[in-house]
């Protein structure tokens, strides 16, 4: 059992990045982006693809930061999913 702790213990500290929540990765992120592309509907793909990580963890960060899931209806019944951002502050 000591030689799999240190083997974990070496994997740490071999320089692998420690990433920080999925939370703050998010905000980050998403100030980074430049004014006129923060307000607009959103694809999960484009989180999922800038963020490296699956929609599934993305969708609770989401809420809990006032986004809110929105579908496009079209007349095929078919519909597209995105995510809009809350309003701005202030």
């Amino acid at each position: 059992m000591s030689a799999y702790l240190k083997q974990l213990q070496r994997s740490m500290t071999a320089g692998s990045p420690v990433r920080s929540p999925l939370r703050q990765q998010f905000l980050d992120w998403y100030r980074a982006l430049p004014e006129v592309t923060r307000h607009r509907p959103f694809a999960m793909v484009e989180f999922e693809k800038a963020l490296d990580t699956q929609g599934k963890y993305l969708s609770p960060v989401l809420l809990a930061l006032g986004w809110q899931r929105k579908r496009r209806w079209n007349s095929r019944r078919q519909y597209h999913r995105y995510w809009e951002p809350p309003p701005p502050e202030g």
